[in-house]
C-alpha cells in the first residue's frame, strides 16, 4: 500500500473509533477532517485508484450518519459502518499499489523503449493485411548514471488500453489491473549510460504466451543494476497485447486449442519468435554503431550474449540458442519446452543451458513436459543445469506473486513468498550469467544452488 494511503487508513480507523465510543463531538469531528485532508493529499500526490474508494466514500456517510442517527436505530449504523470499514481496509491490501524490490546492484537503472519494424518480413498473423511487415516493441534496461531530476518509469504503459486484456488472462473483470501504472519501479528513462565500462554482456529475453515484456521487471532490473543490459520484446500476437507508439494494437491470436493443424502453426509460431529474437539482435548492432540512436552506442559487448524465457519463451530461447551463434549462453524459466522441434531437442545445445522452474508438470496439460527438457539436455554438450524451486508454480517466475498477497488463491502460483521466491530465482539467474557469460568463478553459483529449497530435476 502506498504510504498515504496507510496514514488515511489509520486515522479513519481512528475516527470509527471515536464514532463508536467518544460522546465528545468535536474530537471526532477533529479527525474526521484530518482524515479527509489526508485523502485528498493522497488523491493529489499518490493519484486515483479506485480501490481506495470505499474509504473516500465512507467518510461523508460516516459524518452524515453521526449527524443525524437516532438512538433507536445506532446499532444498525454501527454494524453498517464497520462492515464497510472493513472493506475500505481489506480491498486496498489484497490489490496493493506495489514497488517492485530494490535491486541489489551498484548502478542505476535506465530504459528505453523502441518499435522496429521488419521490413523483410510479411505478418502471418494478420490475413486481413497482406502488406502488413513484421513490426514489434523492445524495451531495454541499462546501466545508467544522472537519473537527478528524473521521474521512475510506470510498470505498464497504455494501462487503460492494457487493463482489459490482462484481467482477462487471469478471468478477472476488467477494472481490476487499472492501478497497474501506478506501481513504482527502480528505472529511468533516458539516464545517461554508465561511463566506466563500455563492454556491457547483452540479454534478450522471451515471454510467454499471453505474458509481456512488463512482467518480469524485477529480473531485468536486477541484472541491469548489476551491469547488464536487458533487451525484453514483446512478441505480437503473442503478447497479451502489443500498443505501438500510435496507439495501435497487435491483440493477442495465439489461442489454437482443438485447431486440427495445431502442430504445424505451433512451428511456424517458434519460428516466427525466433526471427523476431534474430532481427532484435540485428537491430541492437545497429544500436551499436549509432544508426539507430541510443544511449547505449559503443557500450555493447555483443559478442557476450545471453537469452533467456519464461514458459514458451523457453522454446523460444532453446531454438534461438540453436540456430544463431551470436548467443552464448541459455537461460529458461519454468520452461515449456513441447514446442520445441524434435529436430532441436535431438540435436541439443552447444552452449552453456541453465534450465529452473515447478517441481513437476504431471498435472499441467503437458504432461511429458519436463520428458522433453530431459532429452534436451542430455543431448547438450555444453554445461547445463537443470533444477527445480519448491513450491513454485508456472507464475512464481514472473512478477505477478507481487500482485497481491491472495494471488495463489487465484492464479498460478505457488506457496513460496515472493520476497523469499524472486531474491533466490533471480539471483541463480545473475550468477549462472557471471559464471558463463563473464566467466566469473562459480562459487556465487554454487553457493546459490546450495539451498534447501533448490534440487535437481
Amino acid at each position: 500500500m502506498l504510504s498515504l494511503e496507510i496514514l488515511t487508513l489509520s486515522f479513519l480507523l481512528i475516527t470509527i473509533i471515536l464514532f463508536f465510543f467518544h460522546k465528545n463531538r468535536n474530537f471526532f469531528l477533529v479527525f474526521l477532517l484530518l482524515t479527509i485532508g489526508f485523502a485528498v493529499s493522497q488523491y493529489f500526490l499518490e493519484g486515483f485508484r479506485w480501490q481506495f474508494l470505499p474509504c473516500v466514500y465512507l467518510l461523508p456517510t460516516t459524518y452524515i450518519i453521526h449527524r443525524y442517527q437516532t438512538e433507536k436505530i445506532k446499532l444498525i449504523f454501527k454494524v453498517f459502518i464497520s462492515i464497510w470499514f472493513m472493506f475500505a481496509i481489506i480491498i486496498p491490501y489484497i490489490i496493493p499499489v506495489f514497488s517492485l524490490p530494490i535491486p541489489s546492484g551498484k548502478y542505476t537503472i535506465g530504459t528505453e523503449t523502441f518499435h522496429w519494424v521488419d521490413s523483410s518480413r510479411l505478418e502471418w498473423f494478420t490475413n486481413e493485411n497482406p502488406n502488413d511487415y513484421r513490426e514489434i516493441m523492445v524495451q531495454i534496461w541499462y546501466p545508467g548514471i544522472n537519473n537527478l531530476n528524473k521521474k521512475v518509469e510506470p510498470y505498464m504503459d497504455f494501462i487503460n488500453l492494457r487493463a482489459k486484456t490482462i484481467a482477462a488472462a487471469g478471468g478477472l473483470p476488467s477494472f481490476l489491473p487499472s492501478h497497474l501504472n501506478m506501481v513504482k519501479t527502480n528505472s529511468y528513462k533516458g539516464i545517461t549510460c554508465i561511463n566506466e565500462n563500455t563492454n556491457l554482456p547483452v540479454i534478450i529475453f522471451s515471454h510467454g504466451i499471453t505474458g509481456s515484456r512488463h512482467l518480469h521487471q524485477a529480473l531485468f532490473e536486477h541484472l541491469s543494476s548489476q551491469g547488464y543490459v536487458v533487451a525484453a520484446l514483446d512478441h505480437s500476437y503473442d503478447c497479451n497485447l502489443t500498443v505501438f507508439p500510435d496507439k495501435r494494437i497487435a491483440d493477442y491470436r495465439s489461442e489454437i486449442t482443438g485447431n486440427p493443424d495445431s502442430i504445424n502453426i505451433r512451428n511456424q509460431q517458434i519460428n516466427t519468435r525466433g526471427l523476431d529474437i534474430s532481427f532484435v539482435l540485428d537491430q541492437l548492432e545497429k544500436i551499436q554503431s549509432g544508426i539507430i540512436l541510443s544511449n547505449l552506442t559503443n557500450k555493447l559487448n555483443l559478442k557476450n550474449i545471453a537469452i533467456g524465457g519464461h514458459s514458451y519463451g523457453g522454446a523460444t530461447a532453446i531454438v534461438s540458442t540453436q540456430k544463431d551463434n551470436r548467443i552464448k549462453a541459455c537461460f529458461i524459466l519454468d520452461g515449456w519446452i513441447s514446442p520445441v522441434p524434435d529436430s532441436v531437442i535431438a540435436t541439443g545445445l552447444q552452449t552453456p543451458i541453465f534450465s529452473i522452474g515447478r517441481p513437476h508438470w504431471e498435472d499441467s496439460d503437458y504432461p511429458n513436459n519436463y520428458y522433453h527438457l530431459k532429452d534436451l539436455i542430455s543431448n547438450s554438450k555444453g554445461p547445463n543445469y537443470n533444477i527445480v524451486i519448491q513450491n513454485t508454480l508456472h507464475l512464481d517466475y514472473t512478477d505477478i506473486p507481487l500482485y497481491s498477497p491472495i494471488i495463489k488463491h487465484v492464479m498460478d502460483v505457488g506457496s513460496l513468498a515472493p520476497d523469499i521466491s524472486q531474491p533466490l530465482i533471480n539471483n541463480l539467474i545473475l550468477n549462472f550469467l557471471d559464471s558463463y557469460l563473464l566467466n566469473k568463478p562459480k562459487k556465487n553459483l554454487k553457493n546459490s544452488l546450495n539451498n534447501k529449497l533448490v534440487s535437481n530435476l
